[in-house]
């Protein structure tokens, strides 16, 4: 087999130079996604993933295809937050036929050259995986959750060198459903926050006067979170980066719902919820960040963000029929949560890594 690796340059457009290869390459990465998760929750929008891969001051992305007999049969990226000096998120993406031999390690090792160029030795990567019980499990150190032993994803993973740190559940919630349980939960949450803690929301271009502090909340999504026997490393975000961001995904479609609880007496972002879609409104909505600050912890404050958003979400796009969200299985709590408001397992995710020597 005659395997070529080429880089996959960012096109200015799907029109322009490029443009057909950046969208195969988007179509075997959500054709993979489908294959291996069982569902459609997970698909990528071209539009959406052109104006995130380009290069900003913040983050910068790097991406590789393989080629067998001129055709494309997969690629590879990593992507790095410019603010941090050691880790990169890896993503590999393999059409069917070549799901699990000889394109994928190539594309791997690929990987690792691209990292090592740019200074990274922390390697981290995402496998999704159906909920199917089965016999033989690969568990994480934290003891929580599992993925399939031996299944493609798992076997090329341990092959080149990655280590399972931690199983994530992804879970749907029915926009289209019932809401009893949402404001149930709501209320009770509510009463027990008392009159410090009060409820922001908004889609949209972030309003200036809660930049700062939601920029603030979001750079903890990179140490607060479970991370099992992950490395972290602190992202540094300021009020400029929100709005570049901000700017970024209205270009290409994306609209993003925020829900922030602030804490009167401090003014501080006590806890936040972010949802997110992009120009098919009618395709499920993704839940991003959803994090309580561990200072106010104890106070409902995750059960406030998740079924305001819920609630104003369905609102302001009522043609999305679900919301699709990740959660460590050994966060109980929002797992607790999830599961109060309504959300059921879809799959499950293994969270890896590989440290280059």
């Amino acid at each position: 087999m005659d395997i070529e690796i080429e880089p996959l340059v960012v096109p200015e457009s799907l029109d322009a130079p490029g443009g057909a290869d950046f969208a195969e390459v988007v179509r075997i990465g959500n054709e993979a996604w489908r294959r291996e998760s069982g569902t459609d929750l997970h698909d990528d929008d071209p539009q959406e993933l052109l104006a995130r891969w380009r290069e900003t001051p913040y983050r910068v992305t790097r991406a590789i295809l393989a080629r067998v007999d001129g055709a494309i049969a997969g690629s590879g990226r990593i992507e790095i937050d410019k603010t941090t000096s050691q880790s990169a998120e890896v993503d590999v993406s393999l059409a069917e036929a070549h799901a699990d031999g000889p394109v994928a390690d190539a594309l791997f090792a690929a990987v690792d050259a691209l990292a090592r160029e740019h200074g990274r030795s922390v390697l981290q990567t995402w496998t999704i995986h159906r909920p199917d019980p089965v016999d033989d499990r690969l568990v994480p150190p934290t003891g929580a959750g599992w993925i399939p032993a031996q299944d493609a994803a798992t076997r090329r993973m341990r092959r080149n060198g990655y280590v399972l740190g931690q199983v994530e559940r992804n879970s749907v919630f029915d926009l289209q459903g019932s809401y009893d349980a949402v404001d149930r939960l709501l209320e009770d949450a509510l009463a027990k926050a008392g009159p410090d803690y009060r409820p922001v929301w908004w889609a949209g271009p972030t309003p200036p006067e809660y930049a700062s502090g939601y920029a603030a909340a979001i750079a903890r999504m990179s140490s607060d979170p479970p991370a099992g026997e992950l490395s972290t490393e602190q992202s540094a975000w300021d009020a400029e980066r929100v709005f570049e961001r901000d700017t970024r995904l209205a270009d290409a479609g994306v609209l993003m719902g925020v829900t922030l609880v602030i804490h009167g007496p401090s003014g501080e972002v006590a806890a936040f919820n972010e949802l997110s879609i992009g120009q098919d409104r009618t395709r499920p909505t993704d839940q991003w960040g959803t994090l309580v600050m561990p200072e106010h912890r104890g106070r409902r404050l995750g059960a406030i963000v998740k079924c305001i958003g819920l609630r104003r979400w369905h609102e302001l796009v009522p043609e999305s029929p679900r919301v699709s969200t990740f959660n460590a299985e050994e966060n109980r709590y929002m797992l607790d949560v999830n599961e109060a408001v309504g959300f059921v397992p879809a799959s499950y995710a293994g969270a890896w890594e590989k440290r280059l020597s």
